[in-house]
């Protein structure tokens, strides 16, 4: 099953499989998260790739929100994410998520082929080599982010949104939260990070590449 909000990287990825890899069949195509979650409950399959970023609205789901769902939704079902994101810190947290692969949209469509086969069978994540050589460009910043990373996936989506320039208010309706949860989980993200002002908050996002 594929999930993109671009009609043609649905196509491609439906012909790149059908040409390179035939034992391997789209089911259905989604074009947000929502439909994504909708066409779960319907259409069997084995494997999802998903976008990271799809066209939202008060209902829709993506993101680290989204992959946290389909976790506790669908734990044994692999997920490879097919993304343009650059951001090391959310690649890693990703990897900690147990997504079954990444694969970045700047890559060709055999790689992503290549990369859903390997992660099908692999216990691990599997990275393409873009991916990879991402991650290794911010071993550092990775490895901070690794040592000082006590953040659910909620409040690490809500210190990404902040840092991006969101008040609460923005957050809680992109979230389709709360404002006093979304506050709650800011608060408890400045906690954990140890950091005591917004600003400080919005520099450590920027230092892990969240914003």
């Amino acid at each position: 099953m594929v999930a993109d909000d671009h009609p043609v990287v649905l196509g491609a990825v439906a012909d790149a499989f059908e040409k390179e890899m035939p034992r391997f069949r789209v089911v259905a195509t989604a074009q947000s998260g929502s439909e994504l979650l909708a066409l779960l409950k319907q259409v069997p399959c084995d494997l999802v790739i998903t976008d990271f970023t799809m066209k939202q609205n008060p209902t829709d789901e993506d993101g680290l929100r989204m992959i946290d769902r389909l976790k506790r939704l669908y734990p044994k079902l692999p997920i490879v994410v097919f993304t343009m994101l650059t951001n090391g810190g959310i690649l890693h947290r990703m990897t900690q998520m147990g997504i079954a692969g990444i694969v970045g949209k700047d890559e060709s469509m055999s790689v992503l082929v290549q990369t859903c086969a390997r992660a099908y069978v692999a216990k691990e994540s599997v990275l393409s080599a873009g991916i990879a050589a991402r991650l290794a460009r911010e071993g550092t910043t990775v490895e901070s982010f690794r040592e000082t990373q006590p953040l659910s996936p909620r409040e690490l989506e809500v210190v990404r949104l902040y840092a991006l320039g969101l008040s609460v208010t923005d957050i809680a309706r992109r979230l389709n939260r709360s404002v006093p949860t979304v506050a709650t989980q800011k608060r408890a993200a400045m906690r954990k990070l140890h950091v005591d002002t917004n600003a400080d908050l919005v520099r450590f996002a920027a230092d892990l590449g969240l914003s």
